[in-house]
C-alpha cells in the first residue's frame, strides 16, 4: 500500500501516537530502518481499516474483529471515508438526532483512501505477525497501569496460517562452482567483501546494510554485530583469514565520513535497495544459473557448513535462527544427496 498524507490525516490521532511510541521502542530494540517502515505501513492498514470499515476503535479489537481482518487481507477491496460534501454543516453533527439518516446520507460522501490487493498466505502471515507484536506491547506496556489492551486479540491460531507449497517459492541454492564463477569475474575489493560475507558469514542483506568497520576486531578476528531482532551476535567467521585480508585492504584504500562499512558519499548506509542491486548485478555479469539471488548465498553457507560438521545446531547458531527447524529449511537436500553419493 502506498501510504498518501490523506491517509495519515484521516487517523485517530491517538492511533498514531501507540504507533509511533511502539516504533521508537523498535528503534530502541536496534530493529532495522526497513523493518520499521514495513511495521509502520502494517499497522497505518490496520488503522485504516479499523476506523473506516469497522467504525471501531483500537482498545475495542477483539479475535473475532481480527479474523474479519485476516478475511479482508485474503479478499482485498477498498477503504473508503466519509466526507462532508459541505464543511459548512459539519457541526450540525452534533445535532445528529434532529435529522434523518437519509438527510444525513445525503450530506456526505464516500472517498477511496485505498484499495487493498488479495494478499498471498505468507503476506498475511507476516502482516499479522505485526499486529500480534504491536498488540503485545501494548499489553506489556498497559498492564501495570491500566485495564486497556490487558489481552492480546490476535491469537496463535489466527496468526499461524499454513502455508501451502503454491505459496512457497524455494531460495534457489548457489553451488560451489558458480560462486567461484562470480569470484572471478569479481574485481573491486568492496564487491568482494561484501560477496565473501555473504557467502562465508552467512549474513543477511539488511544486515550487510548496516555492519560497522567497529564491528570488526582485526586481532581476534570476530566479528560482533546486531543480527535481525535486534541480537547481538559474536561470529566467529569462515575463511577469517580471506575476509580480514579485504576488510584492510578496502580500509587503506577508501575514506570513510562515518562507521559505516558501507556507506555512500554523505556517509549513511547503503539501503537495502542499493544492496540489492548491487548484488544481482555481480551475479548477472557472472552469467550463472538463472534464479540466483543474494539469499542463495545464505543457502549455500548454511549447506556448506552443515556438509561439512554435520551438526544442525551449529549451523543454527552460526546463522542466528531462534528454530532448528528453520535452519533446516535452509539445507540444499540436492546438494546434501549430491555429496553422499561421491563417498559410496
Amino acid at each position: 500500500m502506498q501510504q498518501s498524507p490523506l491517509i495519515n490525516q484521516s487517523l485517530n490521532l491517538e492511533n498514531l501516537e501507540l504507533m509511533d511510541a511502539y516504533l521508537h521502542n523498535l528503534s530502541r530494540l536496534n530493529k532495522s530502518e526497513h523493518t520499521i517502515k514495513n511495521y509502520r505501513a502494517d499497522l497505518i492498514k490496520f488503522f485504516s481499516w479499523i476506523q473506516h470499515l469497522e467504525k471501531s476503535k483500537i482498545t475495542k479489537t477483539n479475535g473475532e474483529m481480527i479474523g474479519r481482518y485476516k478475511e479482508f487481507l485474503s479478499t482485498g477491496g477498498p477503504i473508503y471515508s466519509e466526507v462532508i460534501r459541505n464543511p459548512h454543516l459539519a457541526f450540525m453533527l452534533w445535532f445528529k438526532l434532529i435529522f434523518t439518516k437519509k438527510t444525513l446520507r445525503m450530506r456526505t460522501e464516500k472517498s477511496v483512501l485505498f484499495f487493498q490487493s488479495p494478499m498471498s498466505v505468507s503476506s498475511r502471515r507476516r502482516h499479522l505477525s505485526s499486529l500480534k507484536n504491536f498488540f503485545q506491547y501494548l499489553k506489556e506496556v498497559n498492564e501495570d497501569s491500566s485495564e486497556k489492551f490487558s489481552k492480546n486479540p490476535v491469537k496463535s491460531k489466527i496468526h499461524a496460517i499454513q502455508l501451502k507449497d503454491i505459496d512457497i517459492t524455494p531460495t534457489k541454492m548457489l553451488s560451489r562452482e558458480e560462486f567461484k564463477l562470480i569470484e572471478e569475474k569479481t574485481f573491486r575489493t568492496k564487491e568482494k567483501l561484501m560477496l565473501y560475507l555473504l557467502y562465508y558469514g552467512g549474513l543477511r542483506l539488511s544486515e550487510l546494510c548496516y555492519l560497522k568497520i567497529s564491528n570488526f576486531d582485526t586481532i581476534s578476528k570476530v566479528i560482533t554485530f546486531t543480527r535481525k531482532g535486534g541480537s547481538i551476535h559474536t561470529l566467529v567467521i569462515q575463511k577469517d583469514d580471506l575476509i580480514f585480508k579485504n576488510l584492510d585492504f578496502y580500509l587503506s584504500q577508501n575514506q570513510f565520513i562515518s562507521d559505516f562499512l558501507f556507506q555512500n558519499k554523505v556517509g549513511k548506509a547503503y539501503s537495502l535497495k542499493t544492496f540489492y542491486n548491487q548484488i544481482m548485478k555481480i551475479i548477472l555479469r557472472a552469467e550463472v544459473t538463472p534464479g540466483i539471488s543474494p539469499h542463495s548465498f545464505r543457502k549455500a553457507c548454511a549447506t556448506n557448513i552443515y556438509i561439512k560438521t554435520k551438526d544442525l545446531l551449529y549451523v543454527r547458531d552460526y546463522l542466528n535462527h531462534a528454530d532448528a527447524k528453520v535452519t533446516q529449511s535452509y539445507i540444499d537436500k540436492g546438494t546434501l544427496s549430491k555429496n553422499s553419493k561421491r563417498l559410496h
